[in-house]
């Protein structure tokens, strides 16, 4: 990022880049958005990177042109006893022209040149010695006049083309309002891409967000991760968790129909958001508020299902590598869990479907709430008797995977 026409290196600018080029390629896989707009997320995303990795390196992005090198001033001569000579050029547009001393050392020439004595009348000595020496004090007065005039062409030469080398360097300070981003306030960029280019900052409320969540039940509902993300799109935010089992939460949960833990709700407010448009789809609009999708939400607890205790649901899809070694791996478990009710589902299922479940493989405990992944026999066993109470619990299991 450029500060006033100067890199400035932005840890945190690169941090949240990455961070969102990583929810970038999860909304992807999780068939939130597009191909099309991953790939035109990602090319944004990693040309800002480039250009953060260019700016820490000290190079000027590729985009710029380079500073053409400066002409070596050919008035200048340095002499191999380190002493400098000026050299004496015409200039181009008036070669007609004398040199600026030559009238002077013609006319010096012919007023110094004696006119032929009369045989009468011979020359003194004292009257040559003046002409010698006003001669030489001419000559010093030229060669001073010149020495002047050339080290004033260089000096001014030299800060032509330091003001020129420092133009050069220049680059926009911003190009578009994600570039201008300042703690606690929104930015927007003038005259974006120009050398005249800055960013304009004003105080921004934050973004008040409720988060309906049931730890006690769900072992697998943090939100600090969806928080960040949500931190990120809009800025500041303000969260307040509220608990599902107690009365304001089975209000809100009836008033926005909640179907799955953790539920975030936004106020209106994100509709000022720069950004908003960019996310608005992801959002489902409910009275004056915005509820995140279960989808991009990560909601694993399903309240509305029946708790089933020792209940495990595995969701595969056939001849997939992965859903092939969670099966692998699940057997230990299933060995030694000779109480645990497990069943089998496809992904073309009708409770996959009903779950809407789109990662694979998945699985459900109890009924009521699932994790995903490739997982050896012992993480298995852990999130299982997490709510459940078995004597097998106490068992170690293999901690590698198949």
């Amino acid at each position: 990022m450029r500060i006033d026409g100067f890199f400035m290196d932005d840890k945190t600018q690169k941090e949240r880049l990455e961070q969102e080029l990583r929810f970038l390629k999860e909304s992807f896989e999780a068939e939130v958005i597009s191909k099309e707009e991953f790939e035109k997320g990602r090319e944004r995303i990693e040309r800002k990177l480039k250009e953060i990795k260019q700016a820490e390196k000290g190079q000027i992005p590729e985009k710029q042109e380079p500073v053409k090198e400066q002409k070596k001033d050919e008035a200048v001569e340095i002499t191999e006893t380190g002493k400098i000579k000026l050299r004496v050029f015409q200039d181009e547009h008036h070669e007609t022209h004398n040199h600026p001393g030559a009238e002077t050392e013609q006319k010096t020439e012919q007023k110094e040149a004696p006119k032929e004595p009369a045989p009468e009348k011979p020359a003194l000595a004292g009257e040559q010695k003046k002409e010698s020496k006003l001669f030489r004090y001419s000559a010093v007065f030229v060669v001073l006049i010149l020495a002047v005039f050339f080290s004033y062409s260089i000096l001014k030469d030299t800060k032509d083309v330091q003001e020129k080398t420092a133009k050069s360097n220049l680059v926009a300070v911003c190009s578009s309002n994600e570039d201008c981003r300042q703690e606690g306030k929104e930015g927007t960029c003038l005259e974006p891409g120009t050398k005249n280019a800055k960013c304009k900052f004003k105080e921004t409320p934050k973004t008040s967000v409720i988060v309906l969540n049931d730890k006690k039940n769900c072992f697998n509902c943090d939100s600090q991760r969806v928080l960040s993300i949500i931190e990120e799109w809009f800025g500041d935010i303000n969260a307040r968790e509220i608990d599902y089992s107690t009365p304001e939460g089975k209000g809100i949960a009836e008033k926005f129909d909640a179907k799955a833990l953790p539920m975030y709700i936004l106020d209106e407010n994100i509709t000022q958001k720069p950004r908003f448009e960019q996310f608005k789809r992801l959002f489902a609009k409910k009275y004056n508020n915005y509820a995140l999708s279960e989808d991009v939400a990560a909601a694993n607890l399903y309240i509305k299902r029946e708790n089933v205790l020792n209940k495990l649901d595995l969701f595969v899809i056939p001849k997939d590598n992965a859903s092939i070694r969670a099966e692998e791996n699940l057997r230990e478990f299933l060995e030694n869990f000779k109480d645990a009710k497990f069943d089998r589902h496809l992904s073309t299922d009708k409770l996959a479907v009903e779950l809407g479940i789109k990662n694979f493989p998945t699985f459900l405990v109890n009924n009521r709430v699932k994790f995903s992944g490739v997982h050896s026999a012992e993480t298995i066993k852990e999130k299982f008797c997490k709510l459940n109470s078995l004597p097998e619990c106490e068992k170690s299991l293999s901690r590698s995977l198949v």
